[in-house]
């Protein structure tokens, strides 16, 4: 077995790739849910690359609310629009894109922990991996994309913390980052984590105090994608007009911590939200954020504790494979830290990604049906694979030293 999994070429990827892509197709045919839907936050984005073809620019006329999103996704869908005026052709490129992230990962988890046995573990595990499975490629949403981009995110990472040549991948990951913005904005804590250990190679002198330039690109491009929306909608939005309203639900303390359900908004919100019904939407955002704001400032100690629990909430496994991969995982990292010393550095990175992610995720939002985890669980499951690859490569140590 240890010689099967010495070396991991393009036949054990291409056979991950084909293992993901049954499991996907068995979930699907095996259970209720149709193979393609496509959500109305799937209509919104469609919407949207259709007026942009038509020549309207990037507006919406489905939904009454004047709601501005990151740009990049309808994007993406445009050239499909374009070219098949339905969106059947993008999902099934979806379903491809879904197991070439498995692929991905797994490469990935070979690369941190230098296992190819871990490598493929790691694929197994994605393919089975129910969350994933439940908000997969057949949705018409951001999620399959986004975990490209959170992979990507995690690969040039991964570069930059472990080359002798930072400048490069340091401006790749500032313009990645940003693009991930442009996409879905959860990437927002990243820039500050990035800047401390950008700093702490500035001050370590393995990498240029000037490539500190690099956070002029998040800075132009937010801008640019402003000026667009100010010229298309008559306001200055860099990202979005409505997280106001999530924020504003999140922490009102009479929102339940175990809000899965949005039809429950009215047992959640005060009387200001539906006061606010008939303002314009950046209008009622920007009012809600500040009424949120006076929740987390007026009372830090209280918000705190909610955001503990919602961050509990957050990786509460909703099968037992689920749970499972969550306490392996942790165990994982664990083990990581105690056996790779030198890649301490990198296991700290990854680390505050996944917390910084979970964190932010669980300040801002009240979530159902685990679909805001999804894009950050292939980026811990790699330890749990790296877990059970250690436990089975000192199972056949222990028989080899006993023959």
């Amino acid at each position: 077995m240890k010689r099967i999994f010495e070396k991991v070429g393009p036949g054990h990827y291409l056979l991950l790739f084909l293992f993901i892509e049954a499991c996907l197709l068995f979930y699907i045919k095996a259970g209720p849910q149709p193979a393609m839907v496509v959500t109305p936050d799937g209509k919104l984005y469609y919407n949207l690359a259709e007026n942009l073809v038509n020549g309207k620019g990037l507006i919406n006329t489905v939904r009454e609310e004047d709601i501005i999103v990151p740009p990049l996704f309808s994007l993406v869908l445009a050239p499909f629009v374009l070219l098949f005026k339905s969106p059947t052709p993008f999902i099934v490129v979806q379903y491809i894109l879904f197991a070439l992230n498995g692929v991905y990962i797994s490469y990935l988890a070979g690369k941190v922990f230098r296992s190819q046995l871990a490598a493929i573990l790691t694929g197994i595990l994605y393919g089975i991996q129910p969350v994933l499975l439940l908000n997969g490629p057949q949705y018409l949403l951001t999620e399959t994309i986004f975990i490209t981009f959170l992979l990507a995110v995690l690969h040039i990472s991964i570069n930059w913390i472990t080359s002798e040549n930072k400048q490069k991948p340091f401006y790749l990951l500032l313009f990645v980052m940003t693009l991930s913005l442009l996409f879905r904005p959860h990437l927002l804590f990243m820039f500050p984590v990035v800047l401390l250990f950008a700093l702490f190679f500035i001050v370590k002198k393995v990498q240029k105090l000037s490539s500190l330039a690099a956070f002029l690109i998040p800075v132009v491009l937010l801008m640019i994608n402003g000026w667009h929306n100010q010229l298309l909608h008559g306001e200055f939005v860099t990202l979005e007009n409505y997280s106001g309203m999530n924020l504003y639900i999140a922490n009102n303390p009479e929102s339940d911590i175990g809000f899965y359900n949005s039809n429950m908004l009215p047992d959640y919100v005060e009387p200001i939200f539906y006061e606010l019904k008939d303002v314009p939407l950046s209008e009622k955002s920007a009012i809600l954020k500040e009424e949120a704001f006076g929740y987390i400032f007026g009372s830090p100690i209280e918000t705190a504790k909610r955001v503990i629990i919602k961050f509990f909430l957050f990786f509460k496994g909703i099968f037992l494979i689920d749970w499972i991969t969550i306490i392996l995982s942790i165990a994982g990292l664990l083990l990581a830290f105690l056996k790779m010393k030198e890649n301490r550095i990198l296991l700290l990175f990854i680390l505050l990604y996944i917390l910084g992610f979970a964190a932010l995720t669980s300040a801002g939002l009240l979530v159902g049906g685990q679909r805001y985890r999804t894009p950050i669980i292939p980026v811990y499951l790699p330890f749990a694979a790296f877990l059970a690859a250690q436990l089975v490569t000192g199972v056949f140590r222990k028989k080899e030293v006993e023959e």
